[in-house]
């Protein structure tokens, strides 16, 4: 089973409303909210497979509507070095 888990040398801080992310030791620093946040969350709880049908419900689109976007950002997170498939 393939997941997410957060890379190597970056900070992570989740204050319930926003998720912040930090590059280790020098940033940048970005800042994840609404969706954005969401779909961090998700993709650092479960397994890579799923992760559009497991965003869906908290959001008030269904999983084929969003599907390409949510796989866009997380593929972001990963290409940027905050995220990693193992």
């Amino acid at each position: 089973m393939t997941v997410f888990r957060v890379a190597d040398r970056v900070g992570v801080i989740d204050d319930g409303e926003h998720v912040f992310l930090a590059a280790l030791p020098g940033g940048p620093i970005i800042v994840l909210e609404g969706t954005a946040a969401l779909i961090w969350r998700v993709a650092c709880s479960g397994p890579a497979d799923g992760l559009v049908e497991r965003v869906a419900p908290d959001v008030e689109h269904g999983a084929e509507d969003i599907s390409a976007a949510v796989l866009a950002f997380a593929g972001s997170l990963v290409r940027q070095g905050y995220l990693v498939r193992v």
